[in-house]
């Protein structure tokens, strides 16, 4: 224990040399923090925050289905709609003409006598219906034509894409079905009292039997897109502790090209210790690293506009996935600057290397925001293994438990590469250059 307390403080001193460099090492990644953040809120915004898309509305009907049209789009949480351009009441040219130069994306324009045109093809329908009973003159009701459908005219803009066109468009028929299920409920009541005079129809609307019921599987009661706060603090502190191999690899091959690793193995010391030493201090280096991160995602963060960071209250599974991350991050350093022969090499294929992996992980573009099969391979990247127990931590409120697998993945990692460290050391001469 003692010789691995020796070998921990020889670390600690070697690194302290250099305080310039110590100092950057844990300032550079809170201000990448904070640039990323303001850098990314507005993109961030569009996406997790429910953004009102303005419309060109023009409701020649003013009667039951347009003002029922135009109530539900105003109420919508998605659409704002304009009835007016510099102040003067849409026409249906202005709307065609101000799609058709990129204005607005979308222009609504409803008929005049579309509700009017429905009232007729419900009070048909339902005599023809009750012709079948026998109120009225069968062949009489039979002959009668029912109107020809009005067309509601909806502009879009070429850019738009056709599940957006299918969102808007189903919009408007659900309104339109509403109108006409209450218009077909209330002509057959009035036929109905027309006919029997002790008959008084019900004081109620029409009102739906089905409704759909929006679940999101998580440990919280409503799923989360994480926010500026949420994805840069955990990705950027995870990028940070993986990036810190660059310095940690120097460390390794500066020793063994200056002969210091030589003689450091000529001493009883096992070369395992050693090894576990260089690991302990970086290792602090690294929490120190992820605590001035959550740190500015609490405080600073919010100076400049972004939202705040909030931890929950799993403090435990935060220590561990914290400490997994940059133990797998320092096996994988250890490895690269075992087998590295020079300084160029470690550094050229440690940041390369990295930032594949960081890339790859969803620490650059968020793991939502990829196509399927990119999906899958992040789910490879130990930076997205990091990422993703942050996730669980942070938005989905998880605890140890949650955690665990990408707590696993990470100490797998750590393992191996330390095994296959010292594996090849043991075959490999340390002043191998």
């Amino acid at each position: 224990m003692f010789k691995l307390l020796s070998a921990f403080k020889k670390e600690s001193l070697i690194l302290l040399r250099d305080k310039a460099g110590l100092i950057l090492l844990f300032l550079m990644p809170m201000v990448l923090i904070v640039i990323m953040s303001l850098l990314q809120e507005v993109g961030y915004s569009s996406v997790t925050r429910e953004s009102r898309l303005k419309v060109l509305f023009l409701n020649l009907d003013q009667d039951s289905l347009g003002l029922n049209i135009e109530k539900g789009l105003r109420n919508s949480n998605f659409f704002e709609l304009v009835d007016s351009i510099d102040s003067h009441p849409v026409t249906e040219s202005m709307i065609k003409n101000s799609v058709r130069d990129g204005d607005y994306i979308i222009g609504i324009i409803i008929p005049k006598g579309v509700t009017k045109s429905i009232r007729t093809n419900v009070r048909i329908m339902v005599a023809k219906t009750l012709a079948g009973f026998g109120f009225y003159n069968r062949t009489l009701i039979g002959q009668m034509p029912m109107r020809d459908a009005d067309t509601i005219t909806i502009y879009f803009d070429p850019t738009v894409k056709k599940t957006f066109k299918n969102t808007v468009v189903s919009s408007i028929k659900e309104h339109n079905h509403k109108v006409e299920a209450e218009m077909v409920f209330l002509a057959f009541n009035r036929e109905m009292a027309a006919f029997f005079p002790n008959f008084a129809p019900p004081e109620i609307k029409y009102k739906e039997v089905v409704q759909f019921k929006e679940v999101f599987p998580s440990y919280r009661a409503i799923e989360e897109i994480p926010n500026t706060a949420q994805h840069n603090v955990p990705a950027w502190a995870v990028f940070a502790m993986f990036f810190i191999i660059i310095p940690f690899t120097n460390s390794i091959i500066s020793e063994r090209q200056e002969g210091s690793q030589f003689r450091l193995q000529c001493a009883p010391v096992p070369y395992l210790s050693l090894l576990l030493a260089k690991v302990g201090v970086y290792l602090v280096v690294c929490v120190i690293q992820t605590v001035l991160m959550i740190l500015s995602g609490i405080f600073i963060l919010p100076l400049f506009g972004a939202p705040m960071l909030e931890l929950g209250t799993h403090y435990f599974a935060l220590v561990l996935v914290t400490f997994s991350c940059a133990l797998a991050a320092l096996g994988f350093g250890l490895m690269v600057g075992s087998i590295a022969t020079t300084h160029q090499q470690a550094s050229a294929f440690g940041a390369v290397s990295i930032i594949i992996m960081a890339a790859l992980g969803g620490l650059f573009v968020p793991m939502y925001l990829m196509p399927g099969f990119m999906q899958h391979v992040a789910s490879l990247s130990p930076l997205n293994w990091g990422i993703s127990g942050f996730y669980s931590i942070f938005i989905r409120g998880g605890g140890v438990l949650d955690v665990l697998p990408q707590a696993f993945k990470l100490l797998s990692l750590f393992i191996v590469t330390v095994l296959i460290t010292y594996v090849y050391r043991m075959i490999k001469n340390p002043m191998n250059k």
